[in-house]
């Protein structure tokens, strides 16, 4: 299947008080057209990092590595040309929609705005393909909607407005970084739901950005674990939750409530990750990993493929450690 997005060797660092802080280091991600494709992993990971950086919207270069969106490296691309490419062929829905909203601008202004930019409607065309997006994201009384403002809506509505906006001018990406986040339970399955429905509307390719396993196990194809700036396992959603290969991925699996079981404490990982600028010689994991050994302190080990379609960065995997564990 064509490939749409193609991450390869990005690095992405940051520099404070004479720190290097490398928050994307060294990762390959995939994504095909159609597909919807997790990045997970804890707070500080480098997930929401690795999407503005695709979107280029971080100040400065990148260290290394090549984004290549339909073929073209978009590092390389002129501001003026990365321009006309989001909104109209790539398209991001923020973590938080009242602040990515203008307070000053109604609702079919707001969507309006993308399809007479990228796609040369005409007010009139503006607005009928506005009603027609707020209806497909389901949102009630879209006709009233369009003319509010974002503060006379609920976060869910606000939410909504957001992945309207996002796909007024039909992208072939669409990046949600944590596109639940702060919604009741409710209005996150349908916001999921509406997703899904709009991947499907449009054949738009997804890359979702998200620290919730069980959003991963609703939506995801595929899944890229992500932990200290690099990817630590990738593999599809369902080889992932029926067979976990890194101790960090079992982890937090195992941190997911069962409504099977009795437990009188929920299983957490323990320690925390590292500091962004703290230099780490082997696996960043090792020290919180209850099945480190010897070597994850001194060397980091390579991404490898384990089984057809399963990678996974981690030295339990290595010929040699297996044979000193009488694992075949």
């Amino acid at each position: 299947m064509e490939k749409i997005l193609e991450i390869k060797n990005l690095k992405k660092y940051f520099y404070s008080e004479g720190k290097v802080i490398p928050a994307v280091d060294g990762i390959d991600i995939d994504v095909k057209k159609g597909d919807i494709v997790g990045i997970v992993g804890e707070s500080g990971s480098g997930k929401s990092v690795t999407s503005l950086t695709t979107m280029r919207l971080i100040p400065g270069d990148v260290e290394d590595g090549t984004i290549l969106f339909d073929n073209k490296n978009i590092l390389e691309l002129p501001e003026k040309q990365m321009r006309t490419i989001r909104g109209n062929d790539m398209a991001m829905i923020f973590q938080e929609p009242m602040t990515s909203l203008n307070p000053l601008l109604t609702i079919e202004d707001q969507i309006g705005e993308v399809s007479r930019t990228h796609m040369g409607f005409s007010k009139k065309q503006a607005k009928d393909h506005s009603l027609k997006l707020l209806k497909l994201v389901g949102i009630p009384r879209p006709e009233q909607v369009l003319e509010e403002y974002p503060h006379m809506l609920s976060g869910g509505m606000r939410q909504r407005v957001m992945i309207s906006i996002a796909m007024a001018g039909n992208p072939k990406l669409l990046i949600a970084d944590e596109p639940t986040t702060a919604l009741d339970v409710t209005i996150q399955a349908q916001i999921l739901e509406q997703l899904k429905n709009l991947s499907i509307e449009y054949d738009t390719s997804i890359l979702l950005i998200t620290h919730d396993m069980g959003v991963v196990a609703e939506m995801c194809d595929y899944v890229y674990v992500m932990y200290s700036g690099k990817i630590v396992e990738h593999t599809s959603s369902i080889n992932l939750f029926s067979s976990p290969k890194h101790p960090y991925t079992q982890g937090l699996l195992k941190s997911i409530p069962s409504l099977d079981a009795e437990q009188d404490r929920l299983y957490s990982i323990q320690g925390k990750a590292p500091n962004p600028d703290e230099v780490l010689e082997g696996c960043p994991f090792a020290p919180r990993c209850e099945m480190a050994m010897e070597i994850c302190s001194k060397t980091s080990p390579p991404l490898e493929e384990i089984e057809p379609g399963h990678f996974t960065k981690c030295w339990l995997y290595s010929e040699e450690e297996k044979q000193k564990r009488g694992v075949r």
